[in-house]
């Protein structure tokens, strides 16, 4: 038996996909001005951040599994999940590459295009350090693009939703309650290492696939949704508030997504832009801090962080992104042979 993915059009995952990301951005740009160091652990402004990036891992959990129950096949799972991933961003790396790296760098032309092309960039992950290329060296925050450390973690929980299916475990509820909870145990014990506790984002996954393989046609009613964002806004910045959320994040989503707003259901429409603010947006940022100084109003800095972003990210779904989709049931067979071929 084969299960069906939700239709693009009859949900809001779309509007809330982009919305996340659009909140990301904001958050960004709170901690981009001021630095991490300087960082209140419980700042709203990052609390919402991080409910924001919950959601993306809530929603890929619950739909990533039910591409594989409706096509198990490992090959071409793998292919859809790259052809997701991959293309927009390479087209994001050469963006922050090319065009934004000459232009914020500390080196000389010369200098950094050696740098590059020596394989300085490849001793450090560039999106975690950018002095090997020179950029971001002066900003509050040298980091080139941050939100890159989720697609490993997305793509690790790919390669685990393949590995429970192969095993014929994916079905089975004990499985993922196994996983569940031996992950939840992880995260208390790296619960006082800020950079090892994000460990917790792959719960979200892990939540969303259970709902949506065990509990499918569980109703998520707004009264209560109402009352878990209550009750989150109220633990904000105290312990209970990371747990609350385990719930309540993943219920509120799955809620929204169901309304039937045809509106809000046909949001996408026009493309699915959330990819490339996503990826694009944090170099976008840092060049804009360090061009423009961190002193920005904060207002002023999400407008221009947005303003400026949306356009790439538009391009991103246009050019590269949706094409690529578009080879999604191509015949792999024929790909192989287009790249294994001897002649």
């Amino acid at each position: 038996m084969t299960m069906q993915t939700p239709p693009r059009h009859g949900n809001n995952f779309d509007l809330i996909r982009l919305a996340a990301a659009l909140v990301i951005v904001v958050s960004h740009a709170y901690v981009l001005q001021i630095g991490y160091a300087a960082m209140p652990a419980t700042a709203p402004l990052l609390l919402v951040g991080y409910a924001a990036l919950a959601a993306l891992f809530t929603i890929s959990g619950h739909l990533i599994p039910l591409s594989w129950l409706a096509q198990p096949d490992a090959a071409r799972f793998f292919w859809k999940r790259s052809l997701r991933v991959l293309p927009g961003l390479v087209g994001a790396v050469l963006f922050t590459l090319f065009l934004i790296g000459p232009l914020a760098t500390t080196l000389s032309p010369e200098g950094y295009f050696s740098a590059l092309f020596s394989g300085a960039v490849a001793t450090l992950p560039f999106f975690e350090d950018g002095s090997a290329l020179g950029l971001f060296v002066a900003n509050p925050v040298s980091f080139v693009n941050a939100s890159l450390w989720t697609i490993p973690v997305e793509c690790t929980m790919y390669v685990l939703v393949v590995a429970l299916g192969l095993l014929g475990v994916l079905r089975k509820r004990s499985a993922l309650l196994v996983l569940i909870a031996a992950n939840l145990l992880l995260w208390l014990a790296l619960y006082h290492d800020p950079a090892l506790s994000k460990v917790r984002f792959t719960l979200y996954f892990l939540i969303g696939a259970y709902l949506s393989i065990h509990h499918p046609h569980l109703r998520y009613d707004g009264p209560t949704a109402f009352f878990l964002a209550l009750a989150l806004v109220a633990a904000a910045g105290t312990p209970l508030c990371s747990f609350l959320a385990l719930v309540a994040i993943p219920y509120i989503v799955l809620w929204f997504a169901g309304l039937q707003v045809p509106a809000l259901n046909r949001f996408g429409t026009h493309g699915d832009f959330s990819y490339g603010v996503y990826i694009y947006a944090y170099p976008v940022q840092q060049a804009i801090v360090l061009f423009l100084g961190p002193s920005l109003p904060l207002w002023l800095f999400c407008l221009l962080s947005i303003g400026i972003t949306f356009p790439f990210a538009y391009l991103s779904w246009n050019l590269i992104e949706k094409r690529a989709l578009g080879l999604k049931q191509v015949d792999l067979k024929s790909v192989r042979s287009a790249l294994f071929s001897p002649d």
